[in-house]
């Protein structure tokens, strides 16, 4: 609190008491000239009185005597004794010489036109020929044997007392000397008893003002600001409780922004963002350190979401679209909410809500896709499937009937492989699939490939070599996945490996993993099909083969891949037309 503030309290307070002191003065001092004032013509009365008994006793009224006597009777030099004739003549004068005075029985002169008709007394205040100042007269008849033989006046200027009286001036200016010094001194104490106090308030509510509201105001008993302390203290709780309980609430909104998958953005009416939370600056990549701040124009230029965000403040209701964008991750599909924010104490206006659901449209997609692709498929045995059984009813020959029956059984097989690989796709996709990780030996493995595929590699006239690095070992893994990706992947390469080639099941395991590499010289996958080959259904051209009885279902490698996925491992290919193809896929470390 600074000394200014002591100051003009001072100066106030002294003000204020000035006042006071100057009101009780004034009044003082009237009370003290009217006392003065009546004790002067108490004074005045007196002194005429005994001057008109003195001038009763004298036998006559001889001038020469009159006027001596006036000029020894008074010794008030401020009084003038003045002894009247009847006829107005004056007869003597304290001050002047009778002679030389004009006759005094005239108009102006009241107070002895009232004596000398015989009025007890008679008062009377003008200003006085001589002295050209207020005088105060008083007039009594001289009475000589019951008659009025004349007048006797005295007259007295009529001062205040500090005209009058030094002495009780001199107190009334020492009084009021006192008076201011006192008037200082209260000023003073009354200053300093509000300043102390004051000055401590202050300074605790500037601790509050700056959030510091670790002390409190102290409180003195008897103190002037006690009760603005303890309303003060009672503030400083309050404001600590609401703000510890906005903290929490921060705290918790901080918390649950934070956990929330999907993406929020504020705006205020300037279109600049105040708010973004991790998963909005995860989801596009974004600086979190200057995103706060920015426009939402130059933070994020798409210009779908800029349009939603003004339609959504113009029409001041909801709007929820899906936007395509190319995000740090390729192709991303966002499924957005802008809702405005009605007016309140709030920045924010608007605020968007954005949810990748790019792996969700993708399953849509693929879901499409493979409810076509699977139509498409069962399509042409099923109509083959008809035509055959329409042709067996009319079939002359045995010749022709075994040509149908045996359409009819490579449809009904190629019906039959689409049915077993849909059902063996479903399995591993499905997240019911427990996966029992058990030893299993490399040699029962390779024993179990020749079993299922010799026949068929010896009828397509393929050669086929099962092998592995280090006989006697083991591997721990899933075995129906495992043989699952295995049986797949021989079907594919013996299926697309003209006679005269050959197909290799090679097992490398050690220590850290286990790799099967399944390798043949078939046809190969040209380089556009490969990023397409672990799709569903999708199959290269089958005219390469040179067999259009090699056609697959589209579903073997759809189902090695979601197998390995199963099982943590990692596949590879690599392909050459003409050349054939290698499947590489990694299992994971053996004490996994």
């Amino acid at each position: 609190m600074k000394r200014s503030v002591f100051v003009k309290l001072f100066l106030n307070n002294f003000l204020v008491m000035l006042v006071i002191l100057a009101l009780v003065g004034t009044f003082t001092y009237y009370r003290l000239n009217a006392n003065y004032q009546r004790q002067t013509r108490l004074e005045q009365r007196r002194m005429t009185l005994m001057a008109a008994e003195c001038f009763r006793e004298l036998r006559s009224l001889d001038p020469a005597r009159v006027d001596a006597i006036c000029k020894t009777l008074l010794h008030d030099p401020a009084a003038r004794l003045t002894v009247i004739a009847a006829d107005g003549t004056v007869l003597g004068d304290s001050q002047a010489h009778p002679r030389t005075m004009q006759n005094h029985k005239t108009d102006d002169r009241p107070e002895v036109l009232a004596a000398l008709t015989g009025q007890h007394e008679s008062w009377h205040e003008r200003i006085s020929d001589t002295y050209k100042i207020p005088f105060r007269y008083v007039a009594v008849p001289l009475r000589h044997d019951g008659a009025v033989a004349g007048a006797v006046r005295v007259a007295m200027p009529v001062k205040t007392i500090a005209e009058g009286e030094s002495l009780l001036l001199g107190a009334v200016f020492w009084s009021a000397l006192g008076a201011a010094a006192a008037a200082v001194a209260l000023a003073l104490l009354t200053s300093w008893l509000w300043y102390a106090p004051l000055r401590r308030v202050t300074e605790t509510a500037k601790k509050f003002a700056s959030g510091d509201l670790s002390s409190r105001a102290s409180k003195r008993s008897g103190e002037q600001l006690a009760e603005l302390t303890e309303a003060l203290n009672g503030m400083r709780d309050n404001i600590g409780k609401t703000l510890a309980r906005i903290a929490a609430q921060h705290q918790d909104f901080q918390a649950v922004l934070t956990a929330m998958q999907e993406g929020v953005i504020a705006t205020d009416a300037a279109g600049a963002v105040v708010l973004i939370n991790p998963a909005a600056v995860g989801l596009f990549g974004l600086d979190p350190r200057k995103a706060t701040g920015t426009p939402l124009q130059t933070l994020l230029p798409i210009l779908g979401l800029l349009a939603m965000h003004d339609r959504a403040r113009t029409s001041q209701t909801p709007i929820r679209s899906q936007l395509e964008i190319t995000g740090p991750t390729g192709r991303q599909v966002i499924e957005t909410l802008a809702t405005p924010v009605p007016p309140g104490e709030s920045d924010i206006v608007c605020l968007l809500v954005l949810r990748d659901v790019t792996d969700a449209a993708a399953i849509n997609a693929m879901k499409t896709q493979f409810v076509a692709n699977a139509s498409h498929e069962l399509r042409t045995p099923v109509a083959t499937l008809r035509a055959a059984v329409d042709s067996l009813a009319e079939a002359d020959t045995q010749d022709e009937r075994e040509k149908l029956a045996s359409i009819l059984d490579r449809h009904v097989a190629r019906l039959e492989e689409m049915t077993n690989d849909l059902l063996d796709l479903h399995r591993v996709e499905s997240g019911r699939f427990l996966v029992q990780r058990q030893e299993i030996a490399v040699d029962e493995l390779a024993e179990w490939v020749r079993g299922q595929f010799t026949w068929l590699a010896q009828e397509k006239g393929v050669t086929m070599s099962v092998s592995s690095t280090k006989p006697g070992q083991t591997l721990r893994s899933d075995r129906k996945l495992l043989e699952m990706i295995v049986r797949n992947l021989m079907d594919n390469a013996l299926k697309f490996t003209s006679a005269g080639g050959r197909v290799e099941c090679m097992m490398d395991v050690d220590d850290a993993r286990a790799v099967v590499r399944v390798r043949d010289t078939g046809v190969g996958i040209s380089p556009s099909d490969q990023p397409r080959v672990f799709d569903r259904f999708f199959q290269g051209d089958a005219s390469r083969t040179g067999d259009g009885r090699s056609r697959g279902t589209g579903l073997g490698l759809a189902i090695v891949k979601h197998a390995v996925e199963r099982l943590s491992a990692t596949v590879s290919l690599h392909s050459e037309i003409g050349k054939g193809t290698t499947v590489t896929v990694t299992l994971p470390p053996m004490n996994g």
